[in-house]
């Protein structure tokens, strides 16, 4: 419990986002009657299918299809991922701006796998606002001169690899949402850094990330 307290005064929102999957998994577990979850409760639980957002406008799954997980170690890799990385950079940047920039890069990952992903395919995960954490620490990496961040990023390969090992084995785990949550880490963590970043820098990133959005929303529309 003492460890929980501390936890939670660190980083309230990356355990807060935590506790919430946890909880989700288990109700999607309960819903499939079995411990990995079934494609239709997927679907009917918020998953991300492009059909659905385009011909029905459910645009909100992009955003909930971040909460849900396909499998047991979907859900445990992706937790222990989010815990360790999701602590750092609270830490460091605060809680605003730490979970605006996660579902900056959720909705980038979701706007990503529809727009190059399978149409037809349910997919769900928190990969793609995970690996924008990853960008966010490969970026500060760059920009450390004290080498912190850039010791960091540099132990952060197992948790890449961690992150990925579930697309080998899931059929409903885009790959293109974690590339898209890498670029919009990449892009935007330079708006969220008091220090180390330049205007220029905060300038160039947002601009490229707008206009890499626009053009996923050209793609989507022209499929």
């Amino acid at each position: 419990m003492n460890n929980f307290k501390h936890a939670w005064r660190q980083a309230p929102v990356t355990v807060s986002l935590v506790a919430i999957m946890v909880v989700v998994f288990g109700v999607e577990s309960i819903i499939s009657q079995q411990i990995n979850t079934m494609a239709p409760v997927l679907y009917k639980m918020g998953a991300l299918f492009t059909p659905a957002v385009i011909l029905f406008g459910e645009w909100w799954r992009l955003l909930t299809a971040g909460f849900l997980h396909v499998t047991l170690m979907h859900l445990v890799l992706n937790m222990i991922t989010l815990y360790y990385l999701g602590r750092l950079l609270e830490q460091y940047v605060g809680s605003i701006k730490f979970i605006l920039s996660y579902v900056l890069a959720l909705l980038t990952g979701s706007l990503t796998s529809m727009a190059f992903g399978s149409a037809n395919t349910i997919s769900a995960g928190a990969s793609g606002a995970i690996f924008g954490l990853f960008g966010m620490i490969f970026v500060l990496g760059l920009l450390d001169n004290g080498g912190y961040w850039l010791y960091q990023a540099k132990t952060l390969s197992i948790f890449v690899i961690l992150s990925l090992l579930p697309v080998f084995w899931g059929s409903n785990i885009a790959i293109t949402a974690h590339i898209g949550g890498l670029v919009s880490g990449f892009l935007l963590t330079p708006m969220f850094l008091k220090e180390h970043a330049t205007n220029k820098q905060r300038l160039v990133g947002t601009t490229v990330w707008f206009f890499y959005i626009v053009i996923l929303l050209m793609k989507i529309f022209n499929r």
